[in-house]
Formats: structure tokens, sequence, C-alpha cells
């Protein structure tokens, strides 16, 4: 899904539906992760080196 949508990273969000088992809701390509306080600045900085060397 994620090369489809020409992403290299997205939060998937599904709901599970009684009786249907798992239904896609959305790709969210900015998931949430600020929330985490204690990964925070590595989660940024992993980033922050991806786009870094994908604008080379």
């Amino acid at each position: 899904m994620l090369g489809e949508l020409q992403l290299t990273f997205a939060a998937l969000d599904f709901r599970i539906v009684p009786g249907r088992s798992w239904v896609f809701l959305e790709a969210n390509p900015n998931g949430q992760w600020a929330f985490v306080p204690e990964l925070r600045d590595s989660i940024a900085c992993a980033i922050a080196d991806f786009l870094e060397s994908n604008c080379r």
C-alpha cells in the first residue's frame, strides 16, 4: 500500500467490525508520534535525516 501511495512511512488506521475482521480507514503520512516523550527527539531526528538524505 505504501508503495502504491509513494510513501515511505504512514500510520495506518483500521477498525475492527464485528463479523467482518479489519476495515481500512486511512493512511496518515505523518502519523502521531510526538506524544511519546522518550522517543520524540530520536524520531524527529530520524525523519529529518531521512528527508535530508533524499534531497540530494
